[in-house]
C-alpha cells in the first residue's frame, strides 16, 4: 500500500516538474549582455597590460622607484632586498630578479609603482611562460608604501581585510 502511495505521489510530481520547465529560457537582457567597463578593465588586466594609474603620485626617481619595488618584492616573498635586483623594463615597470639563497632558483617579478601602490606580477615563472597577470584583482593582496627616511614602511591588506605591516630599507 505504502508503495502505490509513493508511486502515485512521484507520478503526480513529475508533470508538475515538467511543465516548470517547459517554457524556454529567459533571455539575458541587453544591458546584460556588453561588458561593463569594470569588466573590459579587468580583462585587459588579466591579459597582462599595465593597470592605469588610479590616485598621482609625487614624482618619484627610477632609482626610488627600484628601490620600493625592490622593498616590496622582498616583503611579499620573504627574502632580504639585498639580493634583489632592479632592470628597467620601459614604460614605468621595473623587473626586479633574485636567487633563492638555499637553493639558487632565479625568481624575476615586473613592478610598478602607482600612487602609493605596489603593483606586480610574476616573469617567466616557468620557463618561457612571459609575464604574468598583474596583482589587481579584488580577491589579491594590496601592497602600499611610505617612504620614511632610508626606509620603506609597508602596508599589506587581504581581501578579508587583514593586514600586516613591515619595515624594509631604502636601498
Amino acid at each position: 500500500m505504502m508503495s502505490r502511495i509513493v508511486s502515485t505521489i512521484g507520478v503526480i510530481a513529475l508533470p508538475c516538474t515538467l511543465s516548470a520547465c517547459s517554457g524556454s529560457a529567459p533571455q539575458p537582457r541587453t544591458e546584460d549582455a556588453r561588458p561593463s567597463a569594470t569588466d573590459i578593465a579587468k580583462a585587459d588586466a588579466d591579459m597582462g597590460s599595465v593597470p592605469t594609474k588610479t590616485e598621482p603620485s609625487k614624482s618619484l626617481t627610477a632609482g626610488e622607484v627600484a628601490s620600493i619595488c625592490k622593498a616590496g618584492i622582498a616583503e611579499l616573498f620573504g627574502h632580504s632586498p639585498k639580493i634583489m635586483k632592479a632592470a628597467p623594463q620601459g614604460g614605468g615597470i621595473v623587473r626586479i630578479s633574485y636567487k633563492r639563497p638555499y637553493d639558487g632558483k632565479l625568481f624575476r617579478n615586473d613592478c610598478q609603482v602607482q600612487g602609493n601602490r605596489i603593483m606586480w606580477r610574476g616573469f617567466d615563472i616557468s620557463p618561457g611562460s612571459g609575464p604574468g597577470r598583474w596583482r589587481n584583482d579584488p580577491a589579491d593582496e594590496v601592497l602600499t608604501f611610505t617612504v620614511a627616511g632610508r626606509s620603506v614602511k609597508l602596508l599589506t591588506t587581504y581581501s578579508d581585510g587583514s593586514t600586516a605591516t613591515a619595515t624594509q630599507p631604502l636601498l
